[in-house]
């Protein structure tokens, strides 16, 4: 076989298959695409939910009407992190301290949400 003919021939498999891939996993890309924006639409349909959620208290910023915790997976929401959230009521703060582990009661639309109540787990 001539040196043209088998570069012609291994451009051709090169651009088939760079060709097929792309398209296999352009479509499967939007696919997940398509199911994480409606996951996101039924998380955020604007209704009001209520979780409760176990999680630990990192911090404590009563000026700002904040608690940082660590808490876990929320679902239908987001996954397990560290982030402040904002207290209902300042007695929220005076229930809880640093390193306390909690159970909490968390309500509203999201990303609009607020702790309504706590107790401690230990």
């Amino acid at each position: 076989m001539r040196a043209w003919k088998a570069a012609a021939l291994l451009n051709l498999a090169l651009v088939l298959g760079v060709g097929w891939g792309y398209l296999f996993w352009g479509l499967r890309t939007a696919r997940l695409e398509q199911e994480l924006a409606g996951a996101r639409t039924t998380a955020v349909a604007g209704v009001e939910r209520v979780w409760q959620i176990s999680g630990v208290v990192r911090a404590v910023v009563p000026e700002i009407n904040v608690l940082v915790i660590t808490h876990e997976d929320i679902p239908g929401y987001m996954p397990a992190m560290t982030m402040g959230f904002r207290a209902s009521s300042p007695k929220i703060h005076e229930a809880v301290a640093v390193g306390d582990a909690v159970r909490f009661t968390l309500q509203g639309v999201p990303p609009n949400v607020t702790i309504t109540a706590i107790e401690k787990t230990r």
